[in-house]
């Protein structure tokens, strides 16, 4: 099979970067940036479950606030922030905080992913490097290391 070449970049004004910060023991990418060079509406479908992870919590009530106003995402692979009680909700709201501040963004226009572990607290350590690293690093061509992540 032949190796994918186009990217969620190929878009006109999205960037986007994937990075190893730690959170799989394989060592491959487990956290991207994809930012919007200007703000976007958004449109979302959240589960219905009654547990809903931390970072499902947040959005949720992002997209209340500002769905209007949404300039990225940050995804993390490794660790879903799940049945992690107040601390997931803060550590959720900490990632958004963090890409916002490293991006030169707004506060309340990035929205938070995780998937992996249910259960175990978000090592965020790790995430704050990854942010940093992330935003230090993307661009628009460098969508193929966003979606690896």
């Amino acid at each position: 099979m032949a190796k994918q070449q186009s990217s969620l970049t190929q878009v006109p004004g999205f960037r986007a970067v994937g990075v190893t910060c730690g959170l799989k023991d394989s060592g491959n990418p487990d956290l991207a940036l994809v930012l919007a060079d200007q703000p976007c509406a958004a449109a979302a479908v959240f589960t219905t479950n009654s547990f809903k992870a931390a970072p499902v919590v947040y959005d949720m009530a992002l997209m209340d606030r500002a769905a209007r106003s949404l300039r990225g995402v940050v995804i993390n692979a490794g660790n879903a922030n799940a049945v992690t009680g107040e601390q997931g909700m803060r550590d959720a709201e900490q990632m958004a905080r963090l890409a916002e501040s490293s991006c030169g963004l707004p506060a309340d226009t990035v929205f938070v992913m995780s998937t992996g572990v249910i259960g175990e607290k978000m090592p965020m350590d790790k995430i704050e490097a990854g942010i940093r690293q992330a935003s230090d690093r993307i661009q628009s061509e460098a969508g193929l290391l966003g979606q690896d992540a």
